[in-house]
């Protein structure tokens, strides 16, 4: 599949901001797998070809034409995998640590391509880093689950000598930008117009937390984050929580972050957006591409809120939000018009993410692969907080911009949260005020 056509609303959104913010690395997702073993450096180079050959949004590019934005698939080519023999350096893995970070930042061309990108550095015979790094443009947090499942079953075949084969797609991402492009020109959306435009009716125009310095006049997207941890106990009794309420962990871990919002001076409501996947026709499941939309969370935690009924007002506001997750966010802004500030988000300054489990990765038969992200040193708003499940425990990270906060308060407000947490699943009768 080649040729000229509509791009989707977030990819519209995507290119826009590469125009205005070139080089930098905020929307990049470089993917990290630390391989133990010999791979078979061939298949995997074979099973890289596959995978672009299928998904016609790999080998894209984009474009503005007489004021549209239109994107380009070019027809399929072998891809090849640069290699980089570290052996003989002085300290292997610290190279291959500088390189990656190198690869993180390195900028995409979304006009000339590839929004893939592949890289294996060799640390020892039997210790290997392959690097994938994609735009955003071209992937969302399902997509990884996607690319990593058939990069691992090509790659299985072709290590077996055998010919890949993966179910055919009935559709590219191109026919998902026409159906959206459809939908949004109708009046199937209606219902989600209403419902937002009513919800976030009366919406201030910054709606975080206090900063450690002064709001830049204009976004850099500078960032770094921290890392933390939910230990099993506490998470053994969200999940009760959450069974007891009617709703799942994500409710009760929104909740948490709301208390943390009011206990840090963010005033008696929270609004934080959150990324869904929005794949909402079978047919989607199995694609790659920036399907992800986000939504907007609007939490009111009054004075005397016991945490129990913070829970049932997150699970209420999170099943209404998912209910009318169809309308695209760069729609919504374009409908409520807020005024617009250079120097932070539009609707919201704090996002939340939930994973319920954390994907299986790449499997390459053989070996042992441990995943991970790269840093790009970037925060899209001024806080960021994101859980995934692993084990019987959680491992949490929080993203902060660096022009507003100090390490210190992330690493601060990162322990709080879990405090939080564990005091209220403990008690989740005890009022928001008496722990903060």
């Amino acid at each position: 599949m080649t040729g000229d056509h509509p791009v989707s609303c977030a990819q519209k959104r995507l290119w826009i901001l590469d125009r205005l913010h070139p080089d930098c690395p905020a929307y990049t997702v470089p993917v990290v797998h630390r391989i133990s073993g010999r791979p078979d450096v061939h298949a995997l180079e074979g099973a890289l070809s596959e995978l672009v050959r299928r998904h016609a949004v790999l080998r894209t590019g984009y474009r503005t034409a007489r004021g549209a934005v239109r994107q380009t698939v070019r027809p399929a080519e072998p891809v090849a995998l640069p290699r980089v023999d570290l052996t003989g350096h002085e300290d292997p893995e610290a190279e291959a640590e500088r390189l990656g970070r190198a690869e993180a930042l390195r900028p995409f061309d979304l006009g000339g391509g590839p929004v893939l990108r592949a890289l294996l550095l060799t640390t020892a015979p039997d210790r290997h880093t392959l690097l994938l790094t994609l735009h955003h443009i071209a992937c969302d947090g399902w997509s990884l689950v996607v690319l990593e499942n058939e990069l691992s079953a090509c790659y299985e075949a072709l290590a077996a000598g055998r010919t890949p084969e993966l179910p055919p797609l009935s559709e590219q991402y191109t026919d998902f930008a026409r159906w959206q492009a459809d939908r949004v020109a109708g009046d199937a959306l209606d219902r989600s117009r209403d419902h937002w435009g009513k919800h976030l009716d009366g919406l201030p125009a910054r709606a975080g937390l206090p900063c450690d310095h002064p709001r830049p006049a204009v976004w850099s997207f500078a960032g770094a984050h921290v890392p933390f941890a939910v230990g099993p106990e506490v998470v053994e009794r969200t999940d009760l929580l959450a069974r007891a309420c009617g709703t799942t962990p994500y409710a009760v871990l929104l909740a948490a972050f709301a208390a943390l919002v009011r206990a840090e001076g963010g005033g008696p409501e929270a609004v934080i957006g959150a990324p869904v996947a929005l794949r909402e026709r079978e047919s989607h499941f199995s694609l790659i591409g920036m399907f992800g939309n986000t939504v907007v969370h609007r939490l009111a935690v009054p004075d005397g809120t016991v945490f129990r009924d913070l829970v049932l007002r997150a699970r209420d506001e999170s099943r209404d939000a998912l209910a009318h997750q169809s309308l695209p966010f760069e729609l919504l802004v374009e409908e409520l018009n807020p005024v617009r500030d250079p120097g932070t988000n539009p609707l919201f300054q704090l996002m939340f993410g939930y994973q319920p489990a954390a994907p299986p990765g790449l499997r390459l038969p053989g070996c042992r692969i441990a995943r991970g992200f790269g840093d790009t040193g970037t925060a899209k708003v001024d806080l960021s907080l994101s859980l995934t499940r692993e084990g019987t425990g959680c491992t949490g990270r929080l993203e902060y911009s660096t022009d507003l906060f100090e390490e210190s308060t992330a690493r601060r407000l990162a322990a709080r949260y879990v405090t939080l947490l564990a005091e209220f699943t403990s008690q989740p009768l005890r009022p928001i005020g008496s722990v903060l």
